[in-house]
């Protein structure tokens, strides 16, 4: 089966095309799905010198950017599901990397934040994680590596990125820069134009 009879067959723009062809290699949960394990792997690989999984490491750099985070407010930032995460911070504080401490607004709750053995782990486990991010940026153009970790926040619901922001890419260079819309001359006005003209000579 040929690419173009296989996109004829998805769901354009809210249209369902009329053979209702699904293709596996098209379909955006498969290739998210499929982007997931390569970006999970490169990040476990990335962690392992630091003996952190990569939850974990979430959870602490959740952390490092705001320290003394009740439980809930770690789950909304890592979304790590409140069962799992309890679990996690249960082991990690036993294993010295957070501590718990009970919270000076609302006595009910705890507050958890970094150690030293925490923030420690957190500096060996950066820039290994920073390098597995540019890794997997290195298979894009770098004038689509913008765009594309703003789709991803988009689709995560994870910053105030909105598709105007997406307009902005960058160039070769890795510099930013501002895509500029074309304007598209239809060729129809370009035929009704000519028609007019056509038809003034006529009448002079």
């Amino acid at each position: 089966m040929k690419r173009a009879d296989i996109v004829r067959g998805l769901k354009v723009d809210g249209n369902e095309m009329p053979d209702k062809v699904f293709a596996l290699a098209l379909s955006p949960t498969h290739l998210l799905h499929r982007a997931q394990q390569l970006a999970a792997n490169k990040s476990a690989a990335a962690l392992r010198e630091a003996g952190l999984t990569i939850r974990q490491f979430a959870l602490l750099e959740a952390l490092s950017e705001n320290d003394g985070s009740s439980q809930s407010q770690l789950v909304d930032a890592t979304a790590i599901d409140r069962s799992t995460l309890a679990d996690m911070v249960s082991r990690m504080e036993k294993s010295g990397l957070i501590r718990r401490q009970r919270s000076e607004s609302d006595m009910r709750a705890n507050t958890v934040h970094l150690t030293e053995a925490g923030d420690a782990a957190l500096a060996i486990a950066r820039p290994a994680v920073a390098i597995a991010d540019q890794e997997l940026l290195d298979l894009l153009p770098k004038n689509r590596r913008n765009s594309f970790v703003g789709i991803l926040s988009l689709i995560a619901d994870v910053s105030d990125t909105t598709l105007l922001d997406l307009e902005t890419e960058t160039d070769e260079t890795g510099a930013t820069k501002k895509v500029k819309k074309k304007k598209k001359k239809s060729k129809d006005k370009d035929e009704l134009k000519g028609k007019k003209k056509s038809g003034k000579k006529k009448k002079a």
